[in-house]
């Protein structure tokens, strides 16, 4: 089994408290699930670098102020989880990024591994994502975690979620 570093963006619009999530094809080719913008810290690179760039290659937003971390997450994915055959157990952190709602675009992703699995960018409204029956998430608790965070604002430590 392998272990991937990495960090993601909950991206939180300033005005509507929308969250910004892009759907990807998930790794096993099953379906695909809507997720918050972010990837691996590559050697050497510290956390917060890693954040701004994933989120510039994935979004085009420079992220603006300083990211407030709210969530650790491990969880694992690849292939054959059972047999631990062809799987990565991957250590994300979660930071809060405040913008301005923008037209997000993945032109600046140098990843063509990537550009074929990106499928949609989306808004989603709390109301929405509470509604959203079919959808499939990445944390599964996404949308009671931002309920959460809308209502609650960040937490005073980064709390640690495990899928």
């Amino acid at each position: 089994m392998r272990r991937r570093q990495a960090v993601r963006a909950l991206i939180l619009s300033e005005d509507e408290a929308c969250v910004l999530l892009l759907r990807m094809q998930r790794p096993d080719r099953s379906g695909d699930f809507w997720l918050l913008p972010g990837g691996g810290i590559k050697p050497e690179e510290e956390r917060l670098d890693a954040l701004r760039r994933e989120v510039w290659e994935e979004t085009g937003l420079t992220v603006p102020g300083e990211p407030r971390l709210l969530w650790r997450r491990v969880h694992r994915f690849g292939r054959g989880l059972e047999e631990h055959v062809d799987v990565t157990e991957q250590h994300e952190d979660i930071y809060l990024v405040r913008a301005r709602r923008f037209e997000p675009t993945a032109r600046h992703n140098p990843e063509q591994s990537e550009v074929g699995i990106f499928h949609e960018f989306r808004w989603w409204t709390l109301p929405a994502l509470r509604a959203a029956t079919g959808d499939q998430f990445a944390p599964r608790a996404l949308p009671r975690l931002v309920a959460r965070l809308v209502a609650n604002g960040p937490p005073a430590q980064p709390i640690s979620l495990r899928e």
